[in-house]
Order: C-alpha cells, then structure tokens, then sequence
C-alpha cells in the first residue's frame, strides 16, 4: 500500500512536471475541473499570470481531499484543464493490526469514508506513536482489503523490533552549569529515581524514558532557553553522538556554554519581542523569525563582561483566512463545528484565535484533542490567502459509565450507573440531534440535603431517562440543559443556569478569555 500510495504521489507530481511551459506573464485564459462535481476552490483562476507553482499547490490541494485516484493537468493553449477520476466511494468496516500487543487503537468510526491517502495517515500516525514510546526502527504497513462492493477492512501490519529506552544522559564539552541543573530542565529524557539504592546490595530502581528524537529536541529548546536565561547568550546546545546498544541507549549532549554575561535587559527584550509576534499573529502573519546580535562591551575591572543585545526580526508576508474545511466529522455538521471557531474566512489568519478555536472544539469533547497539528495550512502567496483544513476524528458516540458515591444530591451522593448515545444526524441548529445524548440511569439516591433536590421514588432503585444536551462555546445559552421529567421541574430549571455559571465562569478564572 505504501509504494502504491508514493507511485501516486510520483505519477501526480509528473503531471505537473510535464505541463507544457507557458510564461509567467502570460494570463491564463480558462481554468475547467473535468471529471467531478465535488466543488473546489482553485487559486488559479482566469485572467491571471500563469504560475506553475500555483499549479502545483492546485494538484496537491485535490489530492488531499482524497476523492481522486487520478488527476491530470492539461494545457491547451493558455487554456487549463485540471481533469481528475473520482476513487470508489468506500467506507471503513474494522481495522486489523498484526500483531495487536502494542495498544494501537486508532479512534476511526465505523462507516468512516476511507481510500489510499487515509489509510496511509492511519499508518503513518501509528508508525510515529510507536516511535514516540521508543520503537525507532518501526515500521506500520497499511492495505485495505474489500468485504462488499462499497466497504472494505484496514489491515496494519506492524514491524517494530525492540524498544530502546534512554539509560544515560551525558553532558560534555564546556557546560558553565552544574550537571543537576541541566537535568532539572529535562522532560522527555530525564531518568526518574523510583527507590534509591542500597550501597553494595542494590543498585535503587529507575524509570528510563523511552528513546524519541522529537522529544529531545524538545529537551534541547528548553537548555537553550535555560542557558539565555542565566546570561550565557552564545552558548552552543546540540545532541552529539548517540549510543545504542540492544535496547539501551546513551544520550550525549555536547554543550559550549561561552561567557557568561550580565543581566542587560534580558527580561524586557524578551518581553518586547514576544508582543512583536502576538502583534505579527493578530495581521497574519505566519512567518516570525528573530535572530539575536551579542556585542560584548568592555567590563569594568573584576566583573562579568557585559553584552549588548540586539534584536532583528524578519517577517513574512500577512495572510487572510481563504476557505475552511473540515475532514473527519460524520455525525457532525459542518455549520455545527464552524459555530465554536473564532476565525472567520476573509479576516486575517490570527494564530491566536485559531488556538482558542481548538481549545474550543476541545471542550465540545466531540472529537479526540485538537491541536495545532491537527489544522493544515495551504497558502496561496498569490492571493495572499490560507486555507484551513481540520482534521477531526470523532470519538465513539456511545458509552456507559458507573459513578458514586458523590455528587450534590446529598452528603454521600448517589451511586449511578449508565448508558448514554448520541442521537443520529438530522436536522440543524437547535435541533441537529447529533448535538444531544441520550441517556437511561439507575440511580440510588441517599437523602438530599435540600427538598428542592428531592425525587419521589417508590424503591431504591430510580430509573431515569434524560435526553441532554451538553454546553458548547459555539452554541451559548442554545446549550447547557437536561430534559428528564422524572426529575421535575425544579431540578431542570436549576440546573440550567448552574451550568451555564459553570462552563462560563471556570474558563476565566483559569485565564481563558474565550
């Protein structure tokens, strides 16, 4: 699947490769998209500059939406014809992993509408899960195999050899600092002391963290920022030398610390350079890079030289937000999802406000977390525009739960146990079913506190049907409420505004201003 998935990839690229050359000031004449009906926003349009880039991004564009098998660019003339073949429509029945011993479970839905390019990310993203826990050989081999005309099975096969995991950490060259300093400012390869050895008898017990390059890449940004922060501005931080031996591994990390400095407004650069980028994100502007300039300055006598600092940024050009997709929601709508976003198609593509938007979705919990890799970025520099692609899983719409003994119903609370499902797709607005749960609980409650609270029961045991639902940032005060007539119309009333209180008042107290 995989050599088939890049002999695609190959043959789409030699499309482009063999479009006949037109010149750049030549303006196109007419753009056709044969073969679909699918509606796609190209960036080349008529009675612009022809540019063969902008071609290009066109076919990776209709690639990435996986609905071809088949793409084509033809030039007659000044005239394009972009003609594609649309894959089978096919939807996904089970996914198979062989072997099933490393807690690969990726979350699609069953009835997921899958083709080459999806199973190949489903691989993908195990194969880097594998590798985040130490695997870094491994390898996951994807193939879909048919079980009816319109549905098929993903079968991953996973060659993942033995994992490594990080048994030492070694500083050399010249580090200033002491040794468990720079071991303080560890995260992803920090060994963590269990039980501390007995001398002679035993060695202690240790956790080692498993072997992951992006990870330490992480731990290396945050030693440079360690060392900027102390006054060493030239130190030099990188990973030397890694030894791997079976299933250990002996990370080194070379280290030239330089001079150190005094403090010259360290704080405040940081400071100003930091609401430069906010200023940056708020215009849209993807492209933020600041280099640091030391000038040392003669020191007085006995004391610390002194540097000062000098700060160039370089920007790219600003963006505006083109169009907005979303790629994964199938009991979800796509006007149900826009509402939590704070981006709007046209405004400039603040990075900001498309991080508050996944923290958004976030809270929907209609979805597995998202974040900022979870959004593709396609620019058009042409047309000074960027297009958004969401990239959504659902989670599972149905589940059940046990809970007790908590809650306000009384000193102890009840002891619940339930079964809850989403209602299935139709409709929109405040009545798009997909946005309410069903549930049906037995419930035991003890004496509440207050009669408001209470429920006539004529056992122990209290059946009850609700149908909720849940609050979300993008619906308001449209959210946020429990229909269950067994509870009457005290509890419904009050524990509306409880929960409106709640999901609008925690976010800020938190310093989330959404």
């Amino acid at each position: 699947m995989a050599e088939a998935f890049a002999r695609g990839i190959c043959i789409t690229l030699g499309f482009v490769l063999r479009i006949p050359a037109l010149a750049d000031s030549l303006p196109v004449q007419s753009v056709t998209l044969a073969g679909t009906r699918f509606p796609v926003t190209l960036a080349t349009q008529a009675g612009r500059p022809y540019d063969a880039s902008t071609v290009g991004n066109n076919v990776r564009k209709l690639w990435a939406t996986g609905r071809f098998d088949d793409i084509r660019v033809e030039s007659h003339g000044a005239a394009i014809v972009f003609r594609v073949h649309e894959a089978p429509r096919l939807r996904l029945r089970e996914i198979h992993i062989e072997p099933n011993s490393f807690g690969l479970h990726p979350k699609v839905a069953e009835g997921t509408p899958i083709n080459l390019l999806r199973a190949h990310q489903i691989a993908l993203e195990a194969q880097k899960r594998l590798s985040a826990e130490g695997y870094i050989h491994a390898r996951v081999d994807d193939a879909l195999t048919p079980v009816s005309p319109d549905k098929v099975d993903l079968r991953l096969s996973v060659h993942a050899g033995q994992p490594v995991d990080i048994k030492d950490v070694e500083f050399q060259g010249s580090p200033g600092l002491r040794p468990h300093e720079l071991r303080s400012a560890l995260r992803a390869a920090r060994i963590r002391r269990v039980l501390p050895p007995v001398p002679g008898l035993w060695s202690g017990w240790r956790l080692s963290p498993s072997y992951s390059e992006p990870a330490l890449d992480g731990d290396l940004a945050r030693l440079r920022s360690l060392y900027f922060s102390r006054g060493y501005y030239e130190a030099n931080v990188r990973l030397g030398d890694t030894e791997i031996v079976g299933k250990a591994a002996k990370v080194k990390i070379l280290v030239q610390s330089g001079p150190q400095y005094r403090d010259s407004g360290t704080a405040e650069l940081c400071s100003c350079l930091l609401a430069a980028r906010r200023d940056a994100e708020r215009k849209g502007i993807l492209d933020f890079f600041a280099t640091l300039d030391v000038q040392r300055a003669d020191p007085a006598p006995g004391t610390a030289p002194l540097a000062e600092l000098t700060a160039h940024v370089d920007q790219g050009p600003p963006y505006r937000t083109g169009r907005i997709e979303f790629t994964g929601n199938h009991r979800f709508s796509d006007s149900a999802v826009r509402r939590n976003l704070l981006l709007d198609e046209g405004a400039p593509l603040d990075r900001m406000l498309l991080r508050k938007s996944l923290a958004r979705l976030n809270r929907t919990a209609w979805f597995d977390p998202l974040g900022e890799d979870s959004v593709q970025v396609h620019r058009n520099p042409a047309t000074a525009t960027a297009d958004l692609t969401f990239r959504l899983t659902e989670r599972q719409h149905r589940a059940w739960s046990i809970s007790g003994p908590v809650g306000p119903l009384s000193i102890a609370g009840p002891l619940q146990a339930s079964i809850s499902s989403r209602l299935p797709a139709w409709g929109r607005g405040l009545f798009e079913l997909s946005t309410y749960s069903a549930s049906f609980s037995l419930v035991a409650f003890a004496h509440p506190l207050l009669p408001i609270l209470a429920v006539a029961s004529r056992g122990p045991v209290f059946p009850l049907v609700a149908i909720q639902r849940p609050f979300t940032p993008g619906e308001g005060w449209l959210s946020g409420f429990v229909v269950a007539p067994q509870l009457g119309w005290q509890r419904t009333v009050l524990g509306y505004p409880v929960t409106q209180l709640q999901q609008r008042l925690l976010p800020r107290l938190a310093g989330n201003h959404q």
